[in-house]
Formats: C-alpha cells, sequence, structure tokens
C-alpha cells in the first residue's frame, strides 16, 4: 500500500497534468456511467448524476495537489480568491454576451428574426440555466481546468499551447456525453468549440490575475447564452446548417482574435499565470508565502 502511494505520488510529482487528466477523466466517467446504467440522462437521478460527475476535474485538483505533499488549503485559498477589480466580472459576462451576439447574427440571418415575445419567454429559463451551469454543469469544472492544469501547464508551455492541451483534455472528458446521447451534435465541431473555449479562457485568466471564480461565471455564462438564439427560433433543428458548427466557427474566430492581439506566449499583456500554492506543502500549517492570499502583489491592468 505504501509502494502504491510512493509511486502515486513520484508521478504526481513528475506529471501532474497527467496524472490529473487520468483522474478527472476516471472520476465523472465512474460517476456518469455508472448513473446512466439505472437512469436515463434526462431523468432526475441522470440529471444529479450529471452534476455529481462535473466536480470531477476539482476533485482530482485537490488529489493530485495533495499526492505532491502541497497544502490542499494554499490551494483552495488560491483557487477561491475574489478579489480583482469589478471589471474583471463583467469581462466573464460581457464576453460569452458578445459570442452569443456573434451566434444570433448569423441564426437570424438564416431562420429570421424571432418575435420579441420569445424573447422575453425565455427570460426565466435563461436565469435558471445560467445558475445551474455556473454551479453544477460547467463553471464548476474551472476549480479543475484552470483552477489547477493550466498554470502547470503554462510553466513549460506557452499559454497557446497549453490552451489546445487542456482543450484537448476537456473535449475528450465529455465523451459520456456523446456515448449516452446527452449530446447530439458533432464530436468534431464540439472539439473545436471547447478548444476555442480553452483559449479565450486562458486570455481571460491570465489577463485577470489568476481569477478562477471569474472564470467559473464566464464558463457558466458561455453555457447559457450560446442556446438562447437557437431556442428563440424553436430549437437548433430550426437552423439549416448545425448549430455547433456556428458555435465552433464564431468562437473560433474569437480565439484567433486574441491570438492575434496577444500573442500566442501568454495570450495577455501581463506574464502568464503558474502555480502560486506550491511553496506551502500539505504538513505546514495555514498557507503562507505566495500562497496565501493567491496574488500577486500588483493589480491586472490588462
Amino acid at each position: 500500500m505504501q509502494s502504491n502511494r510512493s509511486l502515486l505520488a513520484r508521478l504526481s510529482n513528475e506529471h501532474p497534468v497527467v496524472m490529473f487528466s487520468a483522474l478527472a477523466i476516471g472520476l465523472s466517467w465512474t460517476v456518469w456511467m455508472s448513473t446512466f446504467s439505472i437512469a436515463t440522462p434526462r431523468s432526475g437521478l441522470g440529471i444529479i448524476g450529471i452534476a455529481l460527475g462535473a466536480f470531477g476535474p476539482g476533485a482530482a485538483g485537490a488529489v493530485v495537489t495533495r499526492l505532491r505533499g502541497e497544502s490542499v488549503r494554499a490551494w483552495l485559498v488560491t483557487t477561491f480568491e475574489w478579489r480583482r477589480p469589478l471589471r474583471w466580472y463583467g469581462v466573464a459576462i460581457a464576453v460569452p454576451v458578445v459570442g452569443a451576439l456573434g451566434v444570433a447574427v448569423v441564426v437570424f440571418s438564416l431562420v429570421g428574426l424571432p418575435d420579441s415575445g420569445s424573447l422575453g419567454r425565455l427570460a426565466p429559463w435563461f436565469l435558471v440555466n445560467l445558475v445551474l451551469a455556473t454551479l453544477f454543469t460547467g463553471g464548476n469544472e474551472e476549480f479543475g481546468w484552470r483552477g489547477f492544469a493550466l498554470p502547470h501547464l503554462q510553466k513549460r508551455f506557452s499559454a497557446l499551447t497549453a490552451s489546445v492541451l487542456v482543450g484537448g483534455v476537456w473535449a475528450l472528458w465529455h465523451v459520456p456525453m456523446f456515448a449516452y446521447g446527452v449530446y447530439q451534435l458533432s464530436p468534431l465541431l464540439y472539439a473545436v468549440s471547447v478548444v476555442s473555449f480553452a483559449v479565450i479562457l486562458t486570455w481571460y485568466y491570465n489577463a485577470s490575475d489568476g481569477a478562477v471564480l471569474g472564470a467559473v461565471l464566464l464558463h457558466g455564462m458561455i453555457n447559457a447564452a450560446v442556446n438562447v438564439p437557437g431556442r428563440a427560433v424553436g430549437g437548433a433543428a430550426a437552423v439549416p446548417v448545425p448549430y455547433a458548427a456556428i458555435l465552433a466557427g464564431v468562437f473560433g474566430i474569437l480565439a484567433i482574435l486574441l491570438v492575434i492581439r496577444y500573442g500566442p506566449e501568454t495570450l495577455s499583456h501581463r506574464e502568464a499565470v503558474r502555480p502560486r500554492w506550491t511553496a506551502t506543502r500539505s504538513a505546514d500549517g495555514p498557507a503562507s508565502g505566495n500562497a496565501s492570499n493567491g496574488r500577486r502583489a500588483t493589480e491586472p491592468s490588462d
């Protein structure tokens, strides 16, 4: 038993993102496949299972942090550090809105403008979906993807390469959603969208000096907002081209513009954010050093 733990600790120290990815996939897939073996994905139990599985990346980040002998508390303090200029929370809302407007332009040009009443009726649905997507079925993943994997990868790779790697694992993580019919769209187009989202989220994460909670909000907003144009015209099936292709195109263009504007090295005018909790070992008491508040001394200015 001790030798197995030593092996896991060594692997976690040498290959933290590989260990994280395997654990995130293993935890989430186990929950999802176990749930879907006894309930349909759209049933009450199925929805609960989907939400529980979405916590897999965050749980994996905590486990690998502990296996590395680092303080999980310090990692959590860094992850839940909320003190940022208010504008960064505004940006987390605005970017998905801009993307959704781009999707709406394409959808409405193909199908026609919806009546104002249909848009009004979508408001309660959007608000409920925003809360669920932020807390349970999207935003909560960010504690793993941006809270753990991205800063570790940015120690070795450019921000763009790190984004593509995170996006690839993130897309693979969703495979059971396709296997069990939860998502009924092209896996390839979905993967393109996810990698594009990963680039956008890396830009936000680095520009905001590692605001994970802002990334949680941005992720939830994306999940909730991008489906509004399709709902407004009666569903994605009413659009004559694959809805996933529209999402991939719009957010792919936005990601490319960010790469052109800021460059692939950091995707920001700031330095790439790297792990800040690693100086605090698990045997220590309260988090100390640069992990005590999870931020650099300077304020984000990008």
